[in-house]
């Protein structure tokens, strides 16, 4: 697969009829240098590594991936790109494609196979298990995305991820508590994974040219994904419960934790234990605090409570005087 510089990116976009929009986040990278250093920082093991790539493009870095992995998924949402991919990597390695819908994909299936190609939206699309995750990521399918890999982290396979996102997504994933940045997507990333920019990428290195500044991120699991560790175990309802608290993230954590019971039934039968707390402020006086007031940790506690009742856990609240 050629890379293309933006002189020779230009024609083959005329040739392919695609038409690039930048609403929706659509640009290509015209850097080969950055495209070599994402390489390099995926560190592929040619015998080891499954590797999933989330918007394939024009395969500027894919033909790398499939080169270098024992097993590459590309998944593409333009069906004209995933075509034009089949079509040139079809001639190099063995390949299938899939058209996704809405049934579920059996990857066992392709297992002769080097490379599957699925055309599809990667949020609707079940992941395959991999090893190492590699995009160049729209701005609207960030946050969606990240909640999705939180979600599907397998911390038997999957070792990291090389994402490049918009800088400023980015500082809202390692937002610090309390700040104006911090939110659900924080808190989510703060309790399951090491977030560490690794290169800024200037707005020249892309064709068209957005307007923001994008960065290199790497995503590691903390021990808190481990197998049989509680936050793992109740990833789910933490993810769940961030969902429902965090539109209320500048009312007390008490009005939080009451407007989502109120606005969901499921929830309130799920976290029945915050009724406790919520009718005892005077006794825990932590529930007047500010939602964003609290850490990733902190809130997957109180959500542990709601789900369990086990008292120790506002014991520990009390004591440390939050």
């Amino acid at each position: 697969m050629p890379f293309y510089s933006k002189n020779q990116l230009l024609p083959k976009l005329r040739e392919l009829n695609i038409h690039l929009d930048k609403k929706r986040g659509q640009c290509y990278l015209v850097d080969e240098n950055i495209a070599n250093f994402i390489i390099k920082e995926v560190e592929i093991d040619e015998d080891k590594d499954f590797i999933l790539e989330i918007g394939s493009g024009l395969g500027t870095l894919s033909d790398s991936l499939i080169k270098r992995g024992k097993k590459v998924y590309l998944i593409d949402n333009d069906e004209k790109i995933t075509k034009f991919l089949y079509n040139h990597l079809k001639l190099y390695y063995k390949v299938d494609l899939i058209n996704y819908s809405s049934e579920q994909i059996d990857f066992e299936q392709f297992s002769d196979v080097k490379g599957i190609i699925i055309n599809g939206d990667a949020i609707k699309i079940p992941f395959p298990v991999v090893t190492k995750i590699v995009g160049n990521i729209p701005y609207q399918i960030s946050a969606p995305l990240i909640f999705k890999i939180i979600d599907s982290w397998n911390i038997n396979k999957l070792i990291k991820c090389i994402l490049m996102v918009q800088d400023d997504f980015a500082n809202r994933l390692i937002a610090k508590v309390n700040s104006k940045n911090y939110s659900r997507i924080s808190a989510a990333v703060g309790l399951y994974l090491n977030i560490k920019k690794i290169k800024i990428v200037p707005s020249s290195c892309f064709f068209p040219r957005p307007h923001v500044t994008s960065v290199i991120i790497e995503l590691t699991a903390k021990n808190s994904l481990m197998t049989d560790s509680p936050e793992n175990l109740y990833r789910k309802d933490y993810l769940s419960f961030l969902r429902g608290v965090f539109p209320f993230k500048n009312k007390s954590l008490r009005n939080a934790i009451s407007f989502f019971l109120k606005n969901n039934e499921d929830a309130a039968n799920q976290f029945k234990y915050f009724n406790e707390i919520i009718k005892n402020p005077e006794k825990f006086t932590f529930i007047n605090r500010k939602l964003r007031r609290f850490s990733p940790q902190q809130l997957f506690n109180l959500m542990l409570y709601g789900s369990t009742g086990k008292n120790e856990i506002l014991q520990e609240f009390e004591l440390d005087g939050s």
